[in-house]
């Protein structure tokens, strides 16, 4: 028999026999026992069961009981030692830990202290089932240490882990009561009494008792750290907080119990530990987050006799699980505890989770010749936005105060990264607008980032740039103010947000009619340099740049139509210092600021989506009607002003004066007569905007536009051949709106412009882009024209196949790609035009060093292939074989990868065309023929 049946006969009884009370209980103990007595001692001629009782106490059938089970299980370790390859069934492996559980039951459960492991029978099974017994303290004490030791020894082999952890908290009660129980101090006498009951000795407690239960202590408190430092964390703390959250627990045992559930939480995987208790993962927000909360603020509360150092390794477990990728919702946990941690302690948060965080940011030595890596500036960037940027609600993230000292290092970042493609660009404008959102501190912000207040309160500027990872690197600091620069990115932030946008147009009136003053009152720095005059001037500048700019906003005009108070003001200021001041005033260009604000309270009248408080007006009429009166206002100017006071005057509605078309009979619309009006505006933005509008009236349909086509089409054509790209983009969109009407006209006219273009491009007058815009308007008439296009393929194919030889890698992409979209809208009905487009997708596909041409031209093989069907055959024929071969190259042999499987998709819709040729079905036709 061996060791494995043992067992099984140790703890298999007769079901017939009913345990009626401790005696039967304690009897059917003994009939095992003297049943696998004989086994045992054939195995082991040197095992006497009996000697292992004590003379001086009574016998203990229970205490034999486990000792001979672990004894069985001791020689079953010793045996799976020497076999590498033993495994269990599992009969085996149940039995094991059925026998486990009798060893806690017995061995444990029965032995501690009141308070002590209360309702711990209730996770052993066997130990509701164990009779209960009246022995001695001793008695129990003795079987307790021999059943904690011996399962220790157990649990340093793998096998007896399982059974063992299922058990595991009662074994760390039975470790805590024996390393931390109260010892009762030792006695003189040390003379044993026996009371009227001989059953029991009263225990007497001597001086060399007492030192070996000491010494039993510390042996039992090493156990105790061994079992910690080689079980699981989360199952330590999960059985110690079951056994400090009993009802009536000793306070030795709440405290010793305390101390080490905070040395486990201080462990560097105690946050999680404690997180995978008490809310499991996945994470259920909704399930769990009343559980999180309390984790947090149990995390948060300090615990220990120094906090500095629980403080310091529960910081640096947040800010590792923040950043970890490794755990499901990690950055969602930490954020939410940071967030809690600082409602609890924001000193010790900002100085251990915030400074650290933003530690790349922190630059304020210009000799730092530590270079902040990309790794870390990407880190910084990832834990910020995880922070302060939650897409659920204000409660889980910290206040954006706490990024204030890095508020400019933020934006110099932005400012480097905005006509970028980095990756953590939208990141990065998500915590400056955070920043920017912040009521009190706006102001000061907006002045910091426009250089016009020098102040370390906000951090420093950066200097960086772009990695070989893609990444951005920081050098240092910047102490250039870049004012043009750092106003187009302020732009870029807040034009697409409405109180933002309306808040720094308030804010640049505001500087600018301060600036105003100052140059009134005459005062000026008489040491001041040239360089320092200068600098002030591009400040300006930039200020009224940025203010033109956002006065094109449809949401900062519709906030001044509500209050316009302060642009008033602003613009007596200009009048005071441009026209009162200024005798000998003759140049427009001098009142160009005057003009955009002049423009923006005539917009503002005209275009009203709501009634105007006209009595806000009144004082701002008188003010134009006396500077009517000036006699250097330019000319451009003195009409504009007394458009607007008319407009004022009647309220929006002036008297129109109107011109009757006779050869055409039709009533002339108000807003047609307005836009052709606007046509003879000095300023350029004015002319554009009614280019723009005449579109429109033509796409709408508009019976008076209609009608004057040909007036409109000279127009077109003639702004046309403007220098700025706005006007000449809004006229060319104009020439495509007519395209319906005069084809041929349009369809030459627009094809030449793209040809011809190159020619102005090398006199600096028209980018790349605006070019690439014209193809895509030539490819929208061609949809808008549908049918009507064919007449004109020859044109446009020839127009698209001389773009293609661009010296500019983006213009060949981009004419390829307008080629395709032609061939789609002729239903590739090429004619014999398609072989002169495969002779230059073949040249492209072979030639171009550019990726970007190679996709284009593959991609419109892919499409000629599919929309010419089985006629690719019959129209190419050995035309094909050349555009054939550079595919089959591009896909075995080229460098990006991208590339070589739009080719092999080219391949196999040819391999599709192929099949579909050579295995097509027969059709079973038969011809009749009337005669």
């Amino acid at each position: 028999m061996d060791y494995h049946e043992i067992l099984h006969h140790l703890i298999t009884f007769n079901k017939s026999e009913s345990v009626v009370g401790k005696a039967e209980f304690d009897e059917k103990l003994q009939k095992v026992l003297q049943k696998i007595q004989v086994v045992l001692v054939k195995n082991d001629v040197n095992l006497v069961i009996n000697s292992i009782e004590d003379e001086n106490e009574p016998d203990d059938i229970r205490y034999r009981y486990i000792y001979i089970i672990i004894y069985v299980l001791q020689n079953i370790k010793k045996n799976n030692s020497t076999n590498d390859r033993s495994l269990l069934s599992v009969k085996q492996f149940r039995t094991l830990k059925i026998c486990i559980e009798v060893i806690t039951a017995i061995g444990i459960i029965s032995c501690l202290l009141p308070g002590v492991g209360v309702d711990m029978a209730k996770l052993c099974p066997r130990a509701i089932v164990v009779w209960k017994e009246d022995i001695s303290d001793f008695q129990k004490y003795k079987r307790l240490k021999f059943a904690v030791n011996s399962m220790m020894e157990l649990y340093d082999d793998i096998m007896f882990r399982p059974p063992i952890l299922a058990q595991i908290g009662s074994l760390i009660a039975a470790l805590l009561q024996l390393s931390y129980a109260p010892l009762i101090k030792p006695l003189e006498n040390t003379i044993s009494t026996q009371e009227e009951n001989e059953s029991k000795v009263k225990f007497i407690m001597t001086k060399d008792i007492y030192d070996k239960l000491k010494r039993d202590q510390e042996h039992f408190i090493s156990l105790f750290h061994k079992l910690l430092n080689n079980c699981p964390s989360s199952i330590c703390m999960r059985e110690m907080m079951v056994i400090l959250g009993i009802k009536g627990v000793p306070r030795w045992l709440q405290r010793e119990t305390r101390k080490y559930l905070v040395q486990q939480l201080m462990q560097p995987n105690g946050i999680i530990s404690i997180l995978t208790i008490v809310c499991e993962n996945p994470l259920d927000y909704g399930q769990h987050w009343n559980k999180l909360d309390t984790i947090s603020r149990l995390i948060a509360t300090s615990h220990g006799i120094n906090p500095n150092e629980y403080y310091k390794s529960i910081c640096s477990q947040l800010l590792d699980l923040l950043s970890s990728t490794q755990i499901m919702h990690s950055a969602t946990i930490a954020s939410y505890c940071i967030t809690i941690f600082h409602h609890y302690n924001p000193i010790v948060c900002y100085e251990n989770i915030v400074k650290v965080i933003c530690d790349p940011l922190l630059v304020n030595s210009e000799n730092e010749e530590k270079v902040k890596s990309e790794e870390e500036v990407e880190k910084c960037i990832e834990n910020l936005t995880r922070c302060f940027v939650t897409m659920e609600s204000k409660f889980k993230q910290l206040p954006s105060e706490l990024l204030m000292n890095v508020a400019v290092p933020l934006f110099s970042l932005y400012n480097t990264v905005r006509q970028s493609a980095y990756v953590l660009k939208a990141k990065l404008k998500q915590l400056v607008l955070l920043l920017l959102y912040e009521q009190p501190l706006r102001t000061e912000l907006f002045a910091t980032f426009l250089g016009h207040n020098v102040t370390n309160k906000f951090g420093n500027y950066l200097k960086s740039k772009f990695g070989p990872a893609g990444g951005i690197e920081i050098l240092g600091l910047d102490r250039t103010c870049k004012y043009e620069e750092f106003a187009d990115t302020l732009f870029d932030l807040t034009f697409t947000t409405r109180n933002l946008s309306t808040k720094l147009f308030s804010y640049l009136l505001q500087f600018l009619s301060n600036s105003i003053k100052v140059d009134q009152t005459g005062a000026q720095n008489m040491l001041e340099a040239v360089e320092d005059t200068m600098e002030k001037m591009e400040e300006k500048l930039a200020a009224v740049k940025l203010l033109s700019s956002l006065a094109n906003v449809s949401v900062v005009q519709e906030s001044q139509v509500e209050d316009p108070k302060l642009m008033f003001y602003f613009i007596k200021l200009l009048f005071n210092q441009h026209i009162k001041k200024t005798q000998d005033l003759t140049a427009d260009e001098d009142c160009e600021i005057l003009y955009v604000g002049l423009m923006l309270v005539k917009m503002i009248v005209n275009e009203k989506k709501k009634s105007l408080n006209w009595t806000v007006f009144n004082d701002f009429l008188r003010f134009l009607k006396e500077c009517c009166a000036f006699s250097n206002i330019p000319s451009q100017l003195l009409m504009l002003m007394q458009e607007l006071i008319e407009l004022v005057e009647t309220k929006g509605k002036p008297e129109k004066k109107h011109y009757q078309d006779v050869s055409a009979g039709c009533e002339v619309s108000n807003r047609f007569e307005s836009v052709i009006q606007d046509l003879a505006d000095p300023l350029l933005p004015v002319r554009a905007h009614a280019l723009v509008v005449l579109t429109k009236l033509i796409e709408n349909m508009d019976p008076c536009t209609i009608s004057r086509k040909s007036i409109l089409l000279q127009l077109f054509m003639e702004n046309v051949k403007h220098e700025d790209s706005f006007i000449y983009l809004a006229a060319i969109n104009g020439l495509c709106a007519l395209a319906t009407s005069y084809p041929e006209v349009v369809v030459r006219t627009l094809v030449q412009e793209y040809i011809d273009i190159p020619q102005r491009i090398s006199g600096g007058d028209i980018n790349v882009e605006t070019r690439v815009k014209l193809g895509e308007i030539l490819v929208k008439m061609t949809r808008n024209l549908g049918e009507m296009v064919s007449p004109y393929k020859n044109i446009l194919i020839n127009g698209f196949l001389c773009a293609i030889r661009d010296a500019d890698s983006l213009m060949r992409a981009s004419s390829l790609s307008c080629l395709a979209e032609l061939c789609k809208v002729l239903g590739f009905r090429l004619g014999d035009d398609v072989i002169e487009v495969i002779y230059c997708l073949t040249s492209i596909v072979k030639t171009d060093k550019v990726p970007e041409c190679r996709r284009a031209a593959v991609m419109v093989s892919t499409l000629l292939f599919r929309g010419l069907g089985k006629n690719t055959l019959t129209s190419l024929g050995k035309d094909l074989v050349d555009l054939y071969r550079g595919l089959k190259h591009l896909r075995d042999n080229d460098e990006d990868l991208i590339l070589r499987l739009h080719a092999q998709l080219a391949l196999e819709e040819l391999d599709l065309i192929v099949q579909d040729f050579i295995l097509a079905s027969p059709k079973l036709e038969k011809k009749i023929i009337l005669s």
